[in-house]
């Protein structure tokens, strides 16, 4: 049995077991039925493209021919090489924002419905066949009413965004080939489109109605004003053609400054120095909250003296154990973070993506004088799947982390109910970090012919249940031991996934197990 079949497997059981605990929950009662539909319609399409590739497999091997005779050479040439589409990825953020929803009916559905049809656009882009169309345009018919039921601002974001989505997904991988599978750049392209949605959706009906000051709490507006400032000037990059690397760096973010955050920070404080005061006294508003950025400080000089450290090591693919390193660092991040202050810790997590994006960006453009040395510093990070122009591992790693607690945040969700948003913890800086050392130092035994150990599995799997023994201890006071057999059973399937998936787990397993961990709580 080979790893592509454990894989199907998995992901085919995961999407019946998260609609049966919709049926079970919410069917009778809710008023998204045709959300709920969408996404059971998508998941059984998404099955089928899992399916038939695995059979088509054993086929040609009885046959005697190669399964790569079907794929193109410029789609060879365009996605990752070795790797299957993981179009399956594409559901994650959908299947979480749709379970989200269902709990709360009333939260705005226009993030989740673009979401899907993101998941559409992918599909269409990927298998442009006329069933494959003809079913697709059956799918996005079903929301028909709702959105003719949004305003006409809503309206024109929402088509305006999705243009641009099927636009980014034909040309990104041409700009940056061997970078992305589909599955990888759909679920980036939802990171970054789904929060879009309503910030230009607000932004509109502001100007509309004349409001002169938009009112968010202080960790949303942070957040806010460094996603916005760094995709304004990711497209000023994108766009100004200039010879010099340095110089177009400069005009692209200076116009993003001038342009965006300046008025954005007028928009929400008034003036930019009141949003400087305000934003100064969120930070140093109490004592704990003081005494966690100067943490997060010292393990960001830790994490700058091991890249400086390192720079200079010549190896293809990275040290796997040096990168595990990081792993623990942003350990010692995320978990008295989520622990003592979440709100803090989702500006913050903002923040570091914006900062990972502008560095990639000057080393892509080489920008003096730290162009250079951000490409020696990245080195540390390569893994084997890092095979295009694009230095993803740092950005997926931090999106991993921080997925689950962006998805709460952002549908408003109880923070009661705090295991969810462990997802990242438990699946990358748990499991996927002692998988990998103890793999790479006793294993001897391959799961089922691929690359993982069974040594490395198993101690995945023991040390996620170790670590939630002890947070349920400390944390939750016993409230995650009722539940110990499911709990075990979520924690096996994403480390058997872990195992066997070709895509880059830091931002799969996550939301994989997001999704099963959102599922304890009816």
């Amino acid at each position: 049995m080979e790893p592509g079949i454990i894989e199907t497997g998995l992901v085919v059981g995961f999407y019946s077991y998260v609609c049966l605990f919709w049926n079970q929950n919410f069917v009778e009662e809710t008023k998204h039925f045709k959300i709920l539909g969408c996404s059971i319609c998508l998941m059984l399409l998404m099955s089928l493209h899992q399916i038939v590739p695995v059979i088509g497999r054993k086929a040609a091997e009885k046959t005697g021919t190669s399964s790569q005779e079907t794929q193109t050479s410029s789609q060879d040439n365009v996605y990752r090489s070795r790797s299957d589409p993981g179009l399956w990825c594409s559901l994650l953020i959908p299947m979480a924002l749709t379970t989200n929803l269902l709990r709360q009916p009333d939260v705005n559905s226009g993030p989740v419905i673009l979401a899907y049809i993101i998941v559409v656009l992918v599909l269409v882009r990927f298998n442009p066949s006329a069933v494959t169309q003809i079913t697709c345009a059956g799918l996005l018919y079903w929301f028909r009413e709702d959105f003719m039921s949004k305003d006409r601002p809503e309206q024109v974001v929402l088509v305006c965004l999705c243009v641009v989505v099927y636009h980014l997904l034909g040309r990104i991988p041409r700009a940056f080939p061997r970078s992305f599978t589909e599955g990888e750049l759909a679920v980036c392209l939802q990171i970054v489109f789904i929060p879009l949605y309503p910030i230009v959706v607000i932004a509109c009906q502001a100007l509309q109605r004349g409001v002169s000051i938009i009112s968010l709490p202080t960790s949303l507006s942070i957040a806010l004003m460094a996603f916005t400032g760094v995709l304004v000037g990711t497209l000023f990059v994108s766009v100004i053609r200039v010879n010099s690397g340095g110089m177009r760096f400069a005009v692209s973010y200076g116009l993003a400054f001038m342009c965006a955050l300046v008025p954005l920070s007028i928009k929400l404080y008034g003036t930019p120095l009141l949003a400087y005061r305000e934003v100064t006294h969120y930070l140093t508003g109490s004592r704990d909250r003081v005494n966690l950025i100067l943490w997060w400080g010292f393990l960001v000089l830790v994490s700058l003296f091991i890249t400086m450290v390192n720079q200079n090591k010549t190896t293809s693919s990275g040290s796997t154990r040096l990168r595990k390193v990081f792993h623990v660092l942003i350990l010692g991040v995320y978990v008295p973070g989520l622990v003592t202050d979440a709100s803090l810790l989702f500006a913050a997590s903002w923040v570091a993506l914006g900062c990972l994006v502008i560095g990639e960006t000057v080393r892509l453009l080489q920008v003096p004088p730290l162009g250079s040395l951000l490409h020696r510093c990245y080195s540390v990070f390569l893994s084997s799947q890092d095979t295009g122009r694009l230095v993803l591992t740092p950005l997926y790693l931090l999106c991993g982390f921080s997925l689950p607690l962006w998805i709460h945040t952002f549908q408003w969700c109880d923070f009661s109910n705090m295991l969810p948003l462990f997802a990242g913890v438990l699946s990358v800086g748990i499991g996927d970090t002692m998988a990998s050392v103890v793999g790479s130092a006793i294993g001897k035994h391959k799961v089922l012919g691929g690359q993982k150990t069974v040594e490395g599995t198993v101690a995945s799997i023991i040390s996620q249940l170790v670590f939630l023994y002890i947070l349920d201890l400390i944390l939750f006071g016993g409230a995650i031991h009722p539940r110990w057999l499911v709990v075990t059973g979520i924690v096996t399937v994403t480390s058997l996934l872990e195992a066997s998936t070709s895509q880059i787990d830091n931002h799969v397993l996550p939301l994989f197990m997001y999704n099963l961990l959102l599922t304890l709580k009816s």
